[in-house]
C-alpha cells in the first residue's frame, strides 16, 4: 500500500514537473499587460464621459447636463478603474445659478440694489485677479462684508440667498471587480498567479514527502 501512494504521489510530481513555471510566467506577463490596457481603456472612457459632462455644464443645456450625468454614472457603476478621484462640480451651472441670485438682490425693485451691484462688482473682480474660485464660500463672505460696511441692510444674508455648493457635486463609485473585458482579463492574471504559487508549494511539499517519508520504503 505503501509503494502504491508512493508511485502515485511521483507520477503526480512528474507531471508538475511538466509544467514550466517560466511558461507560466510568461503567461502572466502577458495577460497583466493585456488587464492593464483594458483598465486604461476603461479610465479613458470616463475621462471623455466626464468631458461630455463639463462640455454639456458650459452650454447650460439642463437636459443634456442630466443624460450625460447617467451616462458617467451608469458606465462607472459598472467598470472598475474609473474613479472620480475628487468627484465633478457643475461649476457653470452653479454660476449661472448664483448669477440669478444676485440679479434678483440687485434689482430695480430692490431699495438696496446699488450696493449689491457694488460688492458683487468688487468682490468678483477680487477673486478674479487672484486666481480663486468665484464661486467658494469666501466670495459669499466677501459679498456679505461689503454690504455691511456699506449699511446696505441690517441682515445681509437675507436678502442674498446663494444656492449651496454641494448640490453641484457629483461622485460616484466604482466597483472593485466588473464583469468586462478589464474585470475578466484581471481574474485571469489572478488565476494565473495562484497556479504558480500553488505548483511551486505543491512542487515543494511533494519532493519533501517523497524524499523523507518513503525514503525508508
Amino acid at each position: 500500500m505503501p509503494h502504491i501512494k508512493r508511485r502515485s504521489l511521483a507520477r503526480f510530481y512528474g507531471w508538475l514537473r511538466h509544467i514550466k513555471t517560466w511558461q507560466l510566467v510568461v503567461i502572466l506577463v502577458l495577460s497583466c499587460v493585456v488587464a492593464a490596457s483594458l483598465l486604461r481603456m476603461n479610465n479613458l472612457k470616463m475621462d471623455e464621459l466626464r468631458s461630455a459632462v463639463q462640455t454639456a455644464d458650459k452650454q447650460g443645456d439642463a437636459a443634456k447636463i442630466k443624460q450625460s450625468l447617467i451616462d458617467l454614472q451608469q458606465y462607472v457603476a459598472g467598470h472598475m478603474n474609473t474613479s472620480l478621484g475628487g468627484g465633478l462640480y457643475l461649476e457653470q451651472s452653479y454660476n449661472r445659478d448664483r448669477d440669478k441670485a444676485l440679479d434678483a438682490a440687485t434689482n430695480s425693485s430692490n431699495p438696496k440694489s446699488a450696493a449689491y451691484q457694488q460688492a458683487s462688482i468688487e468682490c468678483r473682480s477680487r477673486f478674479v485677479n487672484t486666481g480663486r474660485v468665484v464661486y467658494s464660500n469666501e466670495y459669499v463672505a466677501c459679498v456679505v462684508d461689503k454690504l455691511k460696511s456699506l449699511g446696505a441692510s441690517q441682515d445681509p444674508q437675507s436678502r442674498l440667498t446663494l444656492p449651496t455648493v454641494e448640490n453641484y457635486h457629483y461622485n460616484f463609485t466604482s466597483p472593485f471587480w466588473s464583469a468586462d473585458l478589464a474585470g475578466f482579463a484581471t481574474l485571469f492574471c489572478a488565476l494565473i498567479t495562484s497556479v504558480i504559487v500553488l505548483r511551486i508549494l505543491a512542487a515543494t511539499i511533494l519532493r519533501f514527502i517523497l524524499k523523507h517519508r518513503f525514503k525508508s520504503i
